[in-house]
């Protein structure tokens, strides 16, 4: 019983924290980003409240993170400044549907990955991703970024680098991952030309970008926009293939070595999480 009564202190005073946390990040987003920013903000706090109380006190695990492993009552949302995501970010390791959706697929259906010697190429280099190169130690990870901040944090070798121009030699990595980079690349056609000219025949990138579901078609932004992570386009469903089109690719979906099950467990949409498996 005490026990008991000392976990939800806990919990109350955890809560409490947060709740001040969240307001003050309420009343910030109120003053330089106007009501409804504000309002997204809320939304998305109010969501994760009820998230993490079911987290703690819930009795049924309906997803896990195939990534760390955390089982619970359900992911977090996320918000993206003028919208959210809802039920998208593990509580434990912060992955997101990219970085599940990836992770089982090269588990599944990628077993060269853990096994071939080479060059491999990191964008922008997420920790959830680097740990599923790394498990082949005769694999040579280059991270790679335009801010030196994003590529200090991991091992080196990492090269400070603007993908529209890449400081390769041809047809010289083996493996590439460009995950969520593209949306912030200024010239992106120029960009994926690059990626095309250092990738090996016979090598593979993986290529997955946020996809705005509903839009007609990709919308290119004046600016970087503050409110979708400082990307400078939404890319439509429709027409991001037109893009790829220096490469040949695979365009796997959840459903083609998922189950409905799996789908709902791992908390992967259907349409919206896309890897483009592409090779030359």
């Amino acid at each position: 019983m005490a026990g008991r009564l000392t976990n939800i202190i806990e919990s109350f005073a955890a809560f409490t924290a947060m709740l001040g946390r969240s307001l003050e990040r309420l009343v910030q987003r109120l003053r330089t980003d106007g009501w409804m920013s504000a309002r997204v903000c809320l939304k998305c706090t109010m969501a994760n409240a009820r998230v993490r109380f079911a987290n703690r006190f819930g009795t049924a695990d309906r997803v896990e993170c195939p990534y760390c492993g955390w089982q619970g009552h359900d992911f977090l949302t996320i918000d993206c400044g003028s919208f959210t995501v809802p039920t998208a970010e593990c509580p434990h390791c912060r992955g997101h549907e990219r970085h599940r959706m990836l992770h089982l697929y090269l588990e599944r259906r990628h077993s060269g990955l853990s096994s071939e010697k080479g060059y491999a190429l990191h964008f922008a280099p997420e920790r959830q991703v680097r740990d599923m190169i790394i498990r082949n130690a005769d694999l040579r990870i280059l991270s790679t970024d335009y801010a030196f901040d994003a590529i200090s944090r991991f091992p080196r070798p990492g090269i400070q680098a603007d993908m529209q121009q890449l400081p390769f030699t041809d047809d010289s990595m083996d493996w590439m991952f460009c995950l969520h980079v593209l949306e912030h690349v200024p010239d992106d056609r120029r960009g994926i030309a690059e990626l095309h000219r250092v990738l090996r025949p016979g090598g593979t990138a993986f290529i997955m970008v946020p996809l705005m579901m509903g839009w007609e078609k990709t919308v290119e932004f004046d600016a970087p926009d503050p409110n979708q992570f400082d990307h400078v386009r939404g890319y439509s469903p429709n027409d991001f293939d037109e893009r790829l089109a220096p490469f040949n690719y695979d365009k796997v979906m959840p459903l083609s070595f998922l189950s409905e099950d799996e789908i709902q467990r791992f908390r992967i949409p259907h349409d919206s999480q896309v890897i483009y498996r592409c090779t030359k």
